[in-house]
């Protein structure tokens, strides 16, 4: 019986590993940079979470009609010096400065997928690795998981 648990595993990880190639392949033009478009600000505003907050600036852009939204949290502590005490109101209103409404920023992005996409510069290699990457290995870790608990189980009845 592990036979066929071990022809299973092989099976999952030659086609998740054809998958990722083929992932990997198609994002490859992305860190060419061609695939570009002017995005803009439209906003920045203070977002509320676990153990705090921060300020974002958000953004749309249009890729062939359709609208795509993003945001990104701004490197404060590089901008305007280390400062935990700096409150909330002082950060937005000194982002709000920097990224006024309809601040262009560039944004490069993956021409089958728009909603992937990146700022100001092309991804790097490794940016888009992990693109293809990750979704594969957390599928293979949803799949072998059982499997090897099976095997064990089977180990230990013998």
């Amino acid at each position: 019986m592990t036979e066929v648990i071990y022809a299973i595993q092989a099976t999952i990880a030659v086609a998740l590993g054809l998958w990722t190639y083929n992932r990997f392949a198609k994002r490859w033009t992305s860190t060419l940079g061609d695939d570009v478009v002017s995005g803009y600000v439209n906003d920045v505003g203070y977002v509320a979470g676990e153990g705090g907050g921060s300020v974002i600036v958000s953004y749309g852009y249009s890729v062939d009609g359709t609208k795509y939204f993003g945001s990104f949290v701004p490197p404060w502590r590089h901008l305007l010096g280390f400062d935990f005490k700096m409150r909330t109101a002082e950060l937005e209103a000194i982002f709000r400065e920097k990224y006024p409404k309809g601040y262009e920023v560039r944004v490069f992005y993956f021409p089958d997928s728009p909603a992937e996409h990146w700022l100001e510069s092309p991804p790097s290699k490794w940016a888009v690795a992990w693109k293809a990457v990750r979704l594969p290995l957390v599928i293979l870790a949803l799949t072998y998981t059982p499997l090897m608990f099976i095997n064990l189980l089977l180990y230990l009845q013998t």
